[in-house]
C-alpha cells in the first residue's frame, strides 16, 4: 500500500516538471521571437537610414556634376590663330543658344537638357581642324565633335546622360546635319546610359558592345572616370563606388534609391577643362 502511494506521488511529481518545463519553453520561445522581432526592426531601422544617407550623397554628387555641366554650355576659348569658329552650325537659333531644353517622348516638360561647350579650349566644337578655319564649304571640319555634345535626361524617373560616340555623329556635318545634334529629337536617340545603375557593375565587353569602340578607348575612358571618382575599375570592367565599398544591400535594393539620382557612366571621353 505504501509502495503504491509512493509511487503515486512520484508519477504527480513528474508531471507537475513537464508542464514546468513546457511553460518554461514557451514563455523562453516567446521572449526570443520578442528580441528576434525588436532587432529585426532596430535593423531595418538603420538600414533605411543608411539608404538614406546615401540618398543624400549621391543627390549632392549629381547635383554637383549637372550644375558645373551647365555652366559650361556655349563656353568657346578664344584662339588668336583661329579665323571662323563653328558654334553656329550647333546653335539653336532665335535666338542663338548653345542650350535645348526639352523633353523625350512621354516623359514630362523641361526633363531633357541638350548642350554644347568646347571641352578641349580649341576654339571649336570638336577637336582637331586644318588651318585657321573650323568650317569648309560651309560644313564642320573638325573631327571628334561627339566628345563635345552634352546632356542628361529623365527616363522612367532615372536620370541619365548622353553618351555620343563617332558612330552617331556625321563628323563634316552640314547646318542642318549639326543641328539635329542638339534637337529636342535628340533627346529620344543618339545614345543615353546608366548601366552601372541598373547592374552594379559591367565588363569591358558589354561596355564595347554597348558603344561599338574599342576596348583601348572603353579602358582609357574608365580610367578617366575612375580618376574623378566616378567609379571603381575591377579586373575586366568597373562597378559603382556604393557597390564597391561592400554595401550589405543588394543592387535591387540599392536601385529604390539610386536609380532616380545617380547619374552611372557620368559622359564617357570627358576630360575637365
Amino acid at each position: 500500500m505504501m509502495k503504491n502511494s509512493m509511487r503515486l506521488k512520484q508519477k504527480c511529481v513528474s508531471g507537475q516538471s513537464l508542464v514546468s518545463l513546457m511553460l518554461s519553453i514557451s514563455l523562453s520561445s516567446f521572449l526570443f521571437l520578442v528580441i528576434l522581432q525588436f532587432y529585426s526592426q532596430h535593423q531595418q531601422q538603420n538600414q533605411e537610414m543608411l539608404l538614406r544617407l546615401q540618398l543624400q550623397t549621391e543627390l549632392q554628387r549629381v547635383i554637383q556634376l549637372i550644375g558645373k555641366d551647365l555652366a559650361r554650355a556655349g563656353f568657346r576659348a578664344v584662339s588668336e590663330k583661329l579665323a571662323q569658329n563653328n558654334l553656329s552650325l550647333f546653335e539653336q537659333p532665335n535666338p542663338p543658344s548653345a542650350m535645348t531644353i526639352a523633353q523625350m517622348n512621354g516623359e514630362t516638360s523641361n526633363s531633357c537638357v541638350l548642350f554644347f561647350y568646347d571641352l578641349n579650349v580649341n576654339g571649336c566644337i570638336g577637336g582637331q581642324y586644318k588651318g585657321n578655319t573650323c568650317l569648309a564649304n560651309e560644313k564642320n571640319a573638325t573631327k571628334e565633335i561627339e566628345r563635345e555634345l552634352f546632356g542628361y535626361r529623365l527616363n522612367k524617373k532615372m536620370v541619365e546622360t548622353r553618351l555620343t560616340y563617332k558612330s552617331a555623329v556625321k563628323q563634316n556635318c552640314s547646318f542642318e546635319d549639326c543641328q539635329r545634334y542638339t534637337q529636342q529629337s535628340a533627346c529620344n536617340h543618339g545614345g543615353w546610359v546608366d548601366l552601372l545603375d541598373e547592374k552594379g557593375s559591367l565588363n569591358l565587353k558589354e561596355l564595347m558592345e554597348h558603344c561599338n569602340v574599342s576596348e583601348a578607348t572603353i579602358r582609357r575612358d574608365l580610367t578617366n572616370l575612375e580618376d574623378k571618382n566616378l567609379l571603381y575599375r575591377t579586373h575586366g570592367g568597373a562597378m559603382k563606388r556604393s557597390a564597391a565599398r561592400g554595401s550589405e544591400e543588394s543592387v535591387e535594393e540599392n536601385k529604390k534609391i539610386t536609380y532616380e539620382t545617380a547619374i552611372v557612366v557620368p559622359l564617357l571621353n570627358r576630360e575637365e577643362p
